[in-house]
């Protein structure tokens, strides 16, 4: 397992690093094979990647549990809570990066197919009701004026 970071983050890798904390060569979080493994995963997506990457790092540490020896202590609870916290923003930024994940539209032949189906209930508005060449054609506008 091989571990780098770059601070001119040339890298998708060095990117996600430094979104996730995991830059200190003394403390390796995650693999260079593990993250190159979430970046393809998630498609070269920076974002997704850093969620899962904060998932990673937030497993590795739940499985340990709190210690504490003649004085001195490792809390992994706060470590496991500080990554869930920085999860929850790497969420909220994923979301707001990445908002065209979930395409709403629909293929022309399926849209053909949904208009020649007697059963199935037409929408209440089309594209382009609001113009003003409909506007001035419909009769309920025309006492407006």
């Amino acid at each position: 397992m091989t571990w780098s970071f770059s601070d001119s983050l040339t890298s998708d890798r060095d990117k996600v690093r430094l979104r996730i904390g995991d830059t200190d060569t003394n403390e390796q979080l995650l693999s260079n094979e593990t993250i190159d493994a979430l970046l393809t995963e998630h498609s070269s997506d920076i974002a997704l990647c850093s969620v899962a990457s904060c998932r990673a790092i937030i497993a590795k540490f739940s499985r340990h549990l709190d210690r504490s020896a003649a004085g001195l202590s490792s809390n992994r609870s706060v470590i496991v809570t500080q990554y869930r916290e920085l999860l929850r923003e790497l969420l909220k930024e994923s979301r707001l990066s990445t908002g065209v994940k979930y395409k709403g539209s629909i293929s022309d032949s399926r849209k053909q197919t949904i208009d020649d189906d007697s059963d199935f209930v037409q929408p209440s508005f089309k594209k382009g009701q609001h113009d003003k060449d409909d506007l001035a054609e419909s009769d309920e506008i025309k006492w407006w004026r």
